[in-house]
């Protein structure tokens, strides 16, 4: 029974993490949030607790050491970890150096490695691990290349991980969400569109027009996608990279 279950997710106070927390809430598994704003992460447990059993712990996943501590002092048995937590931020090669390369590698890149790392003795056999991407994983944008970057490390630590692990039956696939209607999201499309003197409205048509389906994917699909890789339905899938956009 999935009541037994309990999955830790990362970046679950807000945005794609929350959905997926409530997704996988809704399943019957038991859910362990991280984040880093404890405010936050109390508000989201408010909301989600009418759907589960749901905890959390603040936790700053740039932090080496503070990855180190939480990893030894835990002691529960784990079905599955998502690593949803991450960063962006935008710097052309051409431009002035603006520091965004290190804090963006140190969260997306190092806080899902150490993180992983010090708790993969405590996944179950047959669990899961879901690593939280990006459709620049797989592709590239001018201005994105230290979060492009970051993500194509993600997709590759997933296949070396779906193979290291195996021998254990625990899955490890990538999920790459292109554009998601989230908060952040529709912050920075504003402040794009007032950049240009632009509406919302037409900044947000500008993107979508160069979409496959024409709109944003909605967050809850994102969870929905990750609740089928945890499920029992995820049970023979490894060392994939799905794309959602």
């Amino acid at each position: 029974m999935n009541q037994e279950k309990l999955v830790i997710v990362t970046g679950a106070s807000r945005g794609i993490g929350f959905f997926i927390t409530q997704e996988l809430l809704k399943k019957g598994f038991k859910i362990h949030m991280i984040a880093d704003q404890e405010k936050r992460l109390k508000e989201a447990q408010i909301k989600l607790k009418q759907h589960g059993n749901v905890a959390y712990s603040v936790l700053n996943l740039s932090a080496r050491e503070q990855i180190k501590d939480f990893c030894d002092q835990w002691k529960q048995e784990v079905f599955g970890l998502v690593n949803n937590a991450g960063r962006w931020a935008e710097e052309r090669i051409d431009e002035p150096d603006k520091n965004i390369w290190d804090p963006i590698m140190k969260l997306n890149v190092e806080g899902l490695y150490f993180l992983t790392k010090g708790l993969q003795h405590r996944i179950v056999n047959n669990g899961r691990i879901i690593n939280i991407a990006s459709q620049l994983g797989t592709s590239g944008r001018a201005g994105m290349g230290a979060y492009a970057a970051s993500k194509h490390a993600v997709i590759g630590l997933t296949r070396c991980w779906a193979l290291e692990l195996g021998t254990r039956a625990i899955t490890v696939n990538a999920v790459c969400p292109g554009w998601v209607n989230t908060e952040s999201n529709r912050v920075e499309i504003k402040k794009w569109a007032e950049e240009k003197s632009l509406s919302f409205e037409n900044k947000v048509k500008e993107i979508t027009d160069s979409l496959a389906l024409h709109r944003f994917i909605e967050p809850e699909e994102v969870a929905s996608l990750v609740g089928f890789l945890i499920g029992s339905t995820g049970s023979g899938i490894t060392g994939q990279v799905y794309e959602i956009k």
